[in-house]
């Protein structure tokens, strides 16, 4: 539209009294139609709405319909039930908690509520964590007295959940854990629950697993349930007496981890781990604890393990990888295929890793291979790396920088043991180092792409900061299905001074 005061518009121009009922009487006719436009778009608008209302009407009703023919609602009940399974954890057991299976499943509708509830495989399995009741000056004050008795309905209610969670179980068997962190002086509410259970009352219990942290439990309550028919699998960690006086069917037991606390009366040494392997022909999994012990003779007969394929070794000695080479002369194991170690060399004492690879390289089954790095001097370490028998295809090493570690120690594992490792493992597909300090981005890189066949999998978290970017040099091995995780500790930023420094009204740092 022309105006006489285009060249005056959007500036400052300031128009005289003049020019004023001119500019009002340009306007009257746009303002006009403004007007009509305005109601022509609010009918259209109206009629827009009214259309979409419609729209939405349909679409409710057509999906409503369309959701009676979805393949979910015609599924067998057998095949949901599977379903529901497959939803259920696999690296552990199921936890009292809506965020996941199998409880969740039963807050999607009615029928997969009552279709859960009714499945008992699902509430076979249960860890349960006992909440904590703080101990409180007497005499109670009233709030005091209020945090107490809620405390306790709160146990009382986890105390329900579970009689219902296992009551859904059937007759299947089950899986359970027990975690509590009670002081001593409360102690007995916990574990002292289950005190009533006799073998009869679980005869179907095939997994036990109890870890409490204190020292002087008094664990005779559980003798009875350790004579259930059916238990295969047990896990016992903290204060733990003489495993050979529990009334085990040891002969039955296919998994078995018992990892006392350090200072425990009754000490696993060698000969200890010995005797106990020695009654378990069964065994698949196994984890000990082993004391420190002199070098005693151990007994000349060698213990037979033919199924064993994972061993766990945490070694309480002065030299982890001479005891535990020294342990595994006495066993043998055609069907290891998994090894763990872990403990704390003493770096002022000479070790060698000779029985341990040794033994080893025997394994001809041998895939998997995690260890301490600090269970190893330097040159043990080299040694073991070296030694390792080529079948072995993932390799996993964790720097662990024990508490009573000197200061400013040097890491066993550096650039040499990861040539070393590259140049005697060619099977090897996976590489796992937690908290890497030593070995420098340049002898990562050769490592890996030195590989042929290349690697499937890279975990590297190193414990400083990043000092050569590797990233574009792994591209093409990233690019035809190479997994890496590449990950440093950047050094925290130095605190910056605050113009506001000092006042009353220093405005608050933003999240």
């Amino acid at each position: 539209m022309s105006s006489p005061f285009a060249s005056r518009l959007r500036t400052n121009y300031c128009p005289s009294d003049e020019e004023i009922p001119q500019i009002k009487d340009l306007l009257t006719e746009p303002c006009i139609r403004l007007k009509h436009l305005d109601d022509e778009i609010t009918a259209m608008r109206q009629a827009l709405d009214n259309l979409i209302g419609e729209r939405d009407t349909l679409i409710e009703f057509v999906e409503a319909h369309k959701a009676l023919m979805s393949p979910i609602r015609r599924l067998p009940f057998d095949i949901i039930e599977g379903i529901f399974a497959a939803c259920l954890p696999t690296h552990r057991i199921c936890v009292m908690s809506a965020q996941e299976a199998p409880v969740i499943l039963g807050r999607i509708c009615s029928s997969w509520r009552n279709i859960s509830l009714s499945t008992p495989r699902l509430w076979s399995r249960l860890h349960i964590v006992e909440p904590v009741i703080p101990q409180l000056p007497v005499p109670l004050s009233p709030s005091n007295r209020r945090l107490l008795e809620a405390q306790t309905a709160h146990r009382l209610r986890r105390l329900e959940v579970t009689n219902t969670w296992l009551g859904r179980s059937g007759e299947c068997p089950l899986s359970i854990s027990l975690e509590s962190n009670l002081d001593p002086p409360l102690q007995s509410s916990a574990l002292q629950t289950l005190s009533p259970l006799t073998a009869k009352d679980v005869p179907l219990l095939q997994h036990l697993q109890i870890s409490h942290s204190w020292d002087d439990i008094n664990l005779d309550w559980i003798l009875a349930v350790l004579r259930g028919p059916s238990l295969a699998r047990l896990s016992l960690s903290g204060s733990i007496a003489n495993p050979l006086d529990l009334p085990l069917r040891w002969n039955e037991l296919t998994e078995l981890f018992l990892f006392p606390s350090w200072n425990a009366r009754h000490r696993q040494t060698c000969q200890v781990v010995m005797d106990i392997l020695s009654t378990c022909p069964k065994l698949r999994t196994c984890g000990m604890l082993v004391h420190h012990s002199p070098e005693a003779p151990l007994s000349d007969s060698v213990v037979e393990c033919p199924f064993l394929h994972t061993l766990d070794l945490l070694c309480l000695d002065d030299t982890p990888a001479h005891t535990s080479g020294r342990l595994l002369t006495q066993l043998s194991l055609p069907n290891l295929q998994e090894f763990k170690l872990r403990g704390q060399q003493d770096p002022q004492r000479a070790s060698n890793a000779d029985f341990l690879v040794s033994c080893l390289a025997a394994s001809l089954r041998l895939e998997s291979i995690t260890i301490d790095s600090d269970s190893f001097t330097r040159l043990s370490l080299m040694d073991f790396c070296c030694g390792l028998p080529a079948t072995v295809q993932r390799f996993h090493i964790f720097e662990t920088m024990w508490p009573l570690s000197p200061a400013g120690l040097s890491s066993p594992l550096d650039d040499g043991v990861l040539a070393a490792l590259a140049t005697h493992c060619a099977a090897l597909q996976e590489l796992v180092i937690v908290n890497c300090r030593t070995v420098s981005d340049e002898a990562l890189l050769r490592f890996v792409t030195s590989r042929i066949p290349p690697l499937n999998r890279v975990e590297v978290k190193f414990n400083r900061a990043r000092e050569v970017d590797i990233r574009p040099s792994l591209q093409p091995l990233l690019d035809n299905g190479l997994k890496t995780s590449i990950t440093y500790n950047t050094p925290p930023s130095p605190p910056r001074s605050s113009p506001w420094e000092g006042l009353p009204d220093v405005p608050a740092e933003p999240n």
